[in-house]
């Protein structure tokens, strides 16, 4: 219920955790407005803000051309998130990493959720 109604704001943030071996694990999502629009050292402040935790960022939308924002130096290794309702408003996660070959590009991404007891 939540997740839809952040969707419904149409909000974008920064996502924060840890990385196991070649594992990321998610642990809180950050609503920051100019996620995808933010500069190296903006990046660089936020990272150091949170001990080194920033593992990526996610956007409300089913609009992929948005992404090409992200694809910057800073973000390469980074999760991209993107959450989208589908017909039923369930909500539909896309998740990719930033990589780089001669320019930076998404590459696809599993995601797993691990339920709470």
């Amino acid at each position: 219920m939540e997740g839809l109604a952040l969707s419904n704001s149409g909000l974008e943030g920064i996502l924060l955790g840890h990385k196991r071996g070649p594992e990321y694990y998610i642990e809180q999502a950050f609503p920051y407005h100019n996620a995808l629009s933010m500069t190296d050292e903006i990046f660089t402040e936020i990272n150091q803000h949170f001990n080194d935790r920033v593992m990526g960022f996610y956007f409300f939308s089913s609009d992929k051309e948005i992404t090409e924002k992200i694809l910057v130096p800073f973000s390469m290794g980074k999760i991209i998130l993107r959450i989208d309702k589908d017909k039923k408003k369930n909500l539909k996660l896309d998740s990719h990493f930033v990589d780089y070959d001669e320019k930076f590009y998404l590459k696809p991404n599993k995601v797993h959720s691990i339920e709470k007891d």
